[in-house]
């Protein structure tokens, strides 16, 4: 696989560098950090909600930083969770005494790192809660619900939280519409081709070409179960009946909708998806309130897509509506 590069040392510096210089309207990047951070900070006294995670899934999650969503992404390197004390250090710089809400994607690298950040935050007296991502049906059991990775549904439950932040809830208030969104929300990957790790070239997982994954990783993890390749509709079929199972999500639930490309996926596959999970969810009798079809975390160039539902009521509604404005994501 040919891939645009330098270094291969000097990837995510230069990618970083390349994305806060691209939407230097929004972003700030602090010469020689990982920090990604709002180009205008938020009011002294918001909440602020930080994440630090691995690069290679562009744009997720620096493209999620900006109004409405995150004030601060700390990165590390390719696939690797950032250092906890460098992550630690982003937040006191950027913290400005404000609240913060450490969010930290449930894979085993990104907990150790937030946790120890979490711990130096407390230890400096920073007034700081952390909370916790899973949303992957495939990765563990009914009702081992907080066993499961975080995939892309992450998105529904920043945007939440991040709408409470904005208008100035409690950070007691911003954790509890998090935790609420992320437990009414449920992922499942369906992958159709292959990716390499940009770094060393070398393939990351492999998907026969008659067959579809289902429920691989953000990392290249291979899927739990292998499928016939089939027609949009019949895949949009399985991937909807799995995620209605798992909840469950019932006839007149009211529901948002994320199709996720996962890196070589075209637009025109993610709206036909869209267009075909929404017709089956109506035949199913649930209801799709909102949306978005785009890639918002992917692995290289994977070929592929993640299916994510939100279950509504009037608050989430409410915060899912609230203006966003970020480079990968605004509605306003």
């Amino acid at each position: 696989m040919k891939k645009i590069l330098n270094n291969p040392a000097d990837i995510m510096d230069e990618t970083m560098a390349g994305y806060a210089l691209s939407n230097q309207k929004r972003l700030y990047l602090p010469p020689g950090t990982h920090s990604m951070m709002r180009k205008k900070p938020k009011e002294r006294g918001k909440v602020r909600l930080v994440v630090g995670n691995g690069g290679g899934h562009e744009p997720g999650l620096m493209g999620w930083v900006g109004f409405g969503m995150y004030d601060l992404d700390c990165l590390g390197n390719i696939f690797t969770a950032q250092s906890g004390k460098v992550f630690f250090e982003a937040i006191k710089e950027m913290g400005g005494g404000s609240p913060i809400l450490l969010t930290i994607a449930n894979h085993a690298g990104d907990v150790a790192n937030g946790n120890l950040a979490f711990s130096l935050c407390r230890k400096e007296s920073l007034e700081v809660e952390k909370v916790l991502f899973y949303d992957d049906i495939a990765s563990a059991p009914k009702g081992q619900e907080e066993d499961r990775r975080g995939m892309a549904g992450m998105m529904f439950s920043i945007k939440c939280a991040g709408a409470m932040a904005e208008k100035g809830a409690s950070l007691a208030e911003c954790v509890r519409v998090f935790e609420k969104a992320r437990d009414n929300v449920r992922t499942i990957a369906l992958t159709l081709g292959n990716c390499t790790h940009p770094a060393t070239g070398l393939q990351m997982m492999e998907t026969p070409v008659d067959k579809v994954g289902l429920g691989a990783g953000v990392h290249g993890e291979s899927g739990a179960l292998e499928i016939p390749f089939a027609p949009g509709r019949e895949l949009a079929k399985v991937a909807c009946d799995m995620l209605i199972e798992d909840k469950p999500f019932k006839a007149d639930d009211e529901v948002c909708v994320l199709v996720n490309g996962m890196g070589s996926t075209t637009m025109m596959e993610l709206s036909i998806f869209y267009r075909d999970v929404s017709i089956y969810l109506e035949s199913r009798g649930i209801k799709v309130y909102d949306g978005t079809a785009g890639n918002y975390i992917t692995t290289q160039e994977m070929a592929g897509l993640s299916l994510s539902f939100m279950k509504l009521d009037d608050e989430l509604k409410r915060c899912w509506d609230a203006p966003c404005s970020t480079p990968a994501y605004t509605n306003c």
